[in-house]
């Protein structure tokens, strides 16, 4: 960092150091470009190493972006008799955390959507559930990350829902919903849960 400070000193005017940089700017925006370098015409053709080296159509390099992780994720939107779903409040900490969602979870290798849910909600819930049609499939891409889900309509068989893996469990009806925060993932199941409310579960 020394190194450049001084370099920096013999470069630039000490009283208008703006106009080096001006220039350098321009430079890159006129000439020196990623495509098409228009190097016979730059004035600092002779002392630059790309062009000595011949490496100017190979600047600037870039890292290789890998793909994003993809996770496959089943989720359930599980009616009781009174025609209330059930949802949960992720924890605090971690991502999303404080806000509501219908539950489920990452589909393992070689398990169906109808099998990671019943896992997923018997692990998190304690409780049983019958998996019936599917309502819709998402897809949805975090920072690091894209998820695709696929919710299907479910119904409650057995158990008094437990909040193992979250903070906090709730039957709500549809009507009430907007009162509790949902990620913008789950907003998109609430539509299409609206624009078609009815299943074979619901009463």
């Amino acid at each position: 960092m020394k190194l450049l400070w001084q370099c920096s000193e013999l470069l630039l005017d000490p009283e208008n150091p703006r106009d080096f940089n001006q220039a350098l700017m321009d430079l890159g925006a006129t000439l020196c470009t990623p495509k098409a370098p228009e190097c016979s015409r730059c004035p600092w053709m002779a002392h630059c190493q790309a062009y000595q080296l011949q490496m100017q159509a190979d600047l600037p390099m870039r890292e290789t972006s890998s793909p994003l992780p993809h996770k496959q994720i089943g989720v359930a939107v599980i009616w009781n008799d009174q025609g209330e779903i059930l949802i949960d409040r992720r924890r605090q900490e971690g991502l999303l955390g404080g806000l509501w969602e219908f539950p489920g979870g990452k589909i393992e290798p070689g398990e169906t959507v109808s099998d990671c849910i019943h896992r997923e909600i018997r692990e998190e819930l304690a409780i049983a559930v019958e998996v019936g049609a599917k309502l819709m499939t998402l897809e949805h891409a975090y920072t690091h990350f894209r998820v695709t889900l696929t919710v299907h309509h479910c119904r409650h068989i057995a158990g008094e829902p437990q909040a193992l893996e979250s903070d906090e469990v709730r039957w709500v009806r549809l009507d009430e919903i907007d009162q509790f925060p949902f990620p913008k993932a789950n907003v998109k199941i609430i539509e299409a849960l609206r624009q078609s409310p009815n299943s074979s579960f619901k009463p």
